[in-house]
């Protein structure tokens, strides 16, 4: 029950009360009660859970909430020098720790079955009874409640299922026995994952390096943002000074007409990594691998870095790419809804990346970003402008503190992208990095209540992108870096992204097509259609008054046929 009680700590809401203690201790007196006859079986069972308990205890009072199935997948997925990392000094007592909790457990169940103890009589029926009870009375509030909603509340509520969904939620939230079904959802969601991944192994692009060799180490970065707007970034005209270190560094290139198709990053990220055209269905099928096979084909080993999540309803679809790497590394042991999983931590992977191996690189940063909330995504350092959304109640309105916390964001993905230019620079290496965001996001304003994304307006189309490079990189490659920064100003979207990596990196392959590459004078302008319920060409559409919602037509003038 430690978890519990430390999770009660930090969140005494009713219903942490009801996952944590109500729920939790229904359950233990049900277990004992049923196998009263056998106390010392009953402890026995329960020496996994006791052995993790101070693991699950370690992690609540870093994220203040329980693990789920996506941090199990992390773990998982987490090599030992990862955890060393992690831990640091408190390794080790933690290990003794986990094997206390582990001998406690034996120690009952010796105990138990030596003095030969059983559990009988009304006293062990009573205990059932009450367990029974208390284990449904969560979920009766919960249906009375949706009853007693209006028509309107109902509907908001999705279904009438919506209490058994939050009562399932309680319950695998609590500790010992919901690590049970976040294990069976760690499972199922996996499994699913890298049946999708295994559709690619077999597709080839049959991809190469063009040009004669260079005899120096080359090294290229993709930086993936998340739920970054373009219009708060001081690179590209805002007020605020949000990237001051982006704004001061040399070679950074801005792209500064750059659209998104989707916003949501299932579909959006997958026509970073892919051929995907914009005018497709997000979920139409598709069998092409990524553009981390066709750097592994040319001869780059290959990396994904990632401080997001490796399933979920929303990760695993991404996920599916990732594994096309070499190697794959998740840092995310936070959740969306929790703080203390912040993209700097994407630096040190990325450093021991480049002394793991003198080859050629093609590394992938997975970044966390923007994305709600937004004072999680920054360490305290960060915190510029203020009443922040986690300021206390009073302090300015809430068009004010969303901004000043998002803006927050943005500076510390300033501070983080500055970080990973800098690794390049000392790598010596002819190297490069492309950022672009997922997706923008839309946050409130005195015409518009709406936050986040998903909603279909120009904020969240309309992302930062931008381009650095090395001085060896200009040295070696003069012509496409004078093609970028002819590009860099025209409209353009996601969808060119992926031929762009491919002529930014020296490779092609049959059917490599220019006319999408940044990096080519043969690219040319491209339909830029963005897609929410259905598919509108950007340039023609007419935007809302409220909350510039993208809608078809033409309101603000036809774009002319040249970029």
């Amino acid at each position: 029950m430690l978890p519990n009680l430390v999770w009660l700590a930090h969140d005494p809401s009713g219903a942490v009360w009801v996952a944590a203690l109500l729920l939790p201790l229904a359950a233990l007196a049900i277990w004992f009660a049923v196998l009263g006859r056998w106390p010392w079986l009953a402890c026995l069972l329960l020496t996994p859970f006791a052995l993790l308990a101070p693991l699950e205890t370690y992690y609540v009072a870093q994220y203040h909430h329980p693990t789920s199935a996506q941090i199990i997948a992390t773990i998982v997925a987490t090599n030992p020098l990862e955890t060393q990392e992690y831990f640091g000094r408190l390794l080790v007592p933690l290990a003794i720790l986990l094997l206390a909790g582990a001998a406690v457990a034996l120690l009952a169940a010796w105990l138990s079955f030596r003095a030969r103890l059983h559990w009988r009589g009304p006293v062990r029926i009573g205990f059932l009874c009450v367990g029974i009870v208390a284990m449904l009375i969560p979920l009766g509030a919960g249906f009375a409640t949706l009853r007693n909603k209006s028509k309107a509340a109902k509907a908001e509520s999705e279904s009438a299922s919506a209490p058994l969904r939050e009562y399932g939620q309680a319950i695998e939230d609590g500790y010992p026995f919901g690590v049970l079904p976040r294990l069976f959802d760690y499972r199922s969601q996996w499994d699913r994952m890298r049946a999708e991944a295994a559709q690619f192994r077999t597709f080839r692009f049959h991809a190469h390096r063009v040009g004669p060799p260079l005899h120096q180490r080359q090294v290229y970065v993709l930086v993936i943002g998340e739920s970054s707007r373009r219009a708060n970034w001081q690179l590209f005209g805002y007020d605020r000074p949000t990237t001051p270190e982006l704004s001061k560094l040399k070679n950074v290139v801005p792209i500064t007409r750059f659209i998104s198709t989707w916003p949501e990053s299932i579909a959006a990220i997958p026509m970073i990594l892919t051929r995907r055209k914009p005018d497709m269905a997000w979920d139409a099928p598709w069998h092409e691998a990524s553009v981390l096979r066709a750097m592994h084909e040319a001869g780059y080993e290959t990396w994904w870095i990632s401080n997001q999540q490796a399933i979920g309803e929303f990760d695993s679809p991404v996920s599916m790419y990732a594994y096309e790497a070499d190697h794959v590394e998740w840092l995310n042991h936070a959740s969306w809804t929790a703080p203390g999983s912040y993209d700097g931590d994407l630096i040190r992977p990325l450093k021991d990346a480049l002394r793991a191996s003198d080859k050629d690189l093609f590394i992938v940063l997975h970044t966390m970003g923007s994305h709600v909330k937004y004072d999680y995504r920054y360490p305290a350092a960060f915190a510029h402008w203020k009443p922040t959304q986690l300021s206390p109640a009073g302090q300015g309105n809430n068009i004010e503190r969303a901004r000043n916390s998002y803006d927050n964001s943005i500076l510390y993905t300033d501070h983080v992208l500055a970080q990973v230019i800098q690794v390049l620079k000392a790598s010596g290496a002819v190297s490069t990095l492309w950022f672009e965001s997922d997706h923008g996001e839309v946050i409130p304003t005195p015409t518009c209540d709406k936050e986040g994304h998903g909603v279909g307006t120009v904020p969240e189309y309309e992302i930062p992108a931008l381009f650095w490079y090395s001085d060896a990189y200009q040295e070696h490659f003069p012509q496409r870096v004078a093609a970028l920064r002819a590009n860099a100003g025209r409209r353009t979207l996601s969808a060119d992204t992926f031929e762009s990596l491919i002529d930014m990196a020296g490779v092609t392959f049959p059917g490599h097509d220019e006319t999408w590459s940044l990096f080519s004078p043969a690219w040319r302008y491209h339909t830029r259609w963005v897609a929410q319920t259905e598919h509108i060409d950007f340039d023609t559409a007419r935007f809302g008054k409220q909350c510039q919602r993208v809608l078809p037509g033409s309101s603000h003038g036809a774009v002319p046929n040249a970029p």
